[in-house]
């Protein structure tokens, strides 16, 4: 190639690089918590996400967070998403997986704590499609493990890739219902939930039936929720969470569930603050109560 028109090229290159704009954002997430008298209190997880529209339906996001203080700091998931105007996306580099009601942030979550059936897919290394309409969507990956987002290898005779899949309906303003499947090697999650939010209130729904899950020939595990909006700086959330693992071989089940009140207060646009009470039930132990305050920070 000629050299000034390299010299061209490059310069339009840099001059692209320049113009693109690279917006940051993230949240500090710390709490004071009490597991049955037993009270600590930390940092929880701070993350910083990156993301920058490159232009022609591509785009580019970037996450790394620390979870605690003395945790090193990781790339939680970074990807390429080309729109192609079609309703149609592609996705390649390491993102999270469709399943779950319950997000994988603070920033999503309506109360403190995870429900007692938290089975979802993790971030995942792979490739996603997804096509939207305003009451329609389906979503398909292949991805080197569902679960275990360090996994990459999908070679060699003891290595399965992981699959999933999902359609999602959105009939009228306000309900979204989601129904998911994943897959790696045998073990295999359903996940289906739906919410309605009308007004100050939001309900949600959640089964997730799971088979070949380890040292559990099946598992099935729900989740109820309720979260009313109070005034435009204060909530409250209820929920209910419960999930019974049948063992290879039979046997009894394991079973655990958890009730969970959870109010809230928004300081500001950007500072909330949840206060949550749990009473969680393992097998046939005592009710636990977990007491947490959490202050979670955006920016």
């Amino acid at each position: 190639m000629n050299k000034k028109v390299a010299a061209f090229a490059l310069a339009i290159f840099a001059a692209q690089t320049v113009s693109a704009e690279v917006e940051f954002s993230g949240f500090v997430d710390m709490s004071v918590f009490s597991d049955d008298g037993d009270a600590s209190m930390s940092l929880d997880q701070f993350e910083l996400d990156v993301s920058t529209d490159l232009g022609e339906g591509i785009s580019m996001r970037a996450d790394v967070n620390a979870l605690g203080p003395t945790a090193p700091v990781e790339l939680e998931q970074a990807f390429i998403t080309y729109d192609t105007g079609e309703s149609l996306a592609l996705t390649v580099g390491k993102f999270l997986s469709c399943t779950g009601f319950e997000a994988a942030e603070p920033t999503g979550m309506y109360q403190y704590s995870y429900s007692a059936t938290l089975v979802y897919g993790g971030y995942q290394n792979g490739i996603a499609a997804s096509y939207g309409s305003d009451m329609f969507g389906l979503y398909g990956a292949v991805v080197s493990s569902v679960w275990d987002g360090a996994e990459t290898d999908v070679s060699g005779d003891e290595t399965d890739v992981g699959f999933e899949a999902q359609v999602a309906l959105m009939p009228v303003e306000g309900m979204t219902a989601k129904a998911a499947l994943a897959r790696e090697d045998e073990q295999t999650l359903i996940n289906v939930w739906s919410m309605l939010e009308t007004g100050p209130l939001t309900v949600a729904a959640e089964v997730n039936s799971m088979s070949d899950w380890g040292a559990y020939e099946s598992g099935l595990g729900y989740l109820g929720m309720v979260n009313y909006g109070l005034s435009d700086q204060v909530g409250v959330t209820a929920r209910y969470s419960a999930i019974a693992w049948t063992p290879v071989g039979g046997g009894e089940d394991d079973e655990t569930s958890e009730i969970t009140i959870a109010p809230s207060f928004a300081v500001s646009d950007n500072w909330g603050l949840v206060a949550e009470v749990k009473m969680l039930t393992v097998g046939d132990a005592d009710a636990v109560t977990q007491i947490a305050l959490e202050s979670l920070l955006t920016f």
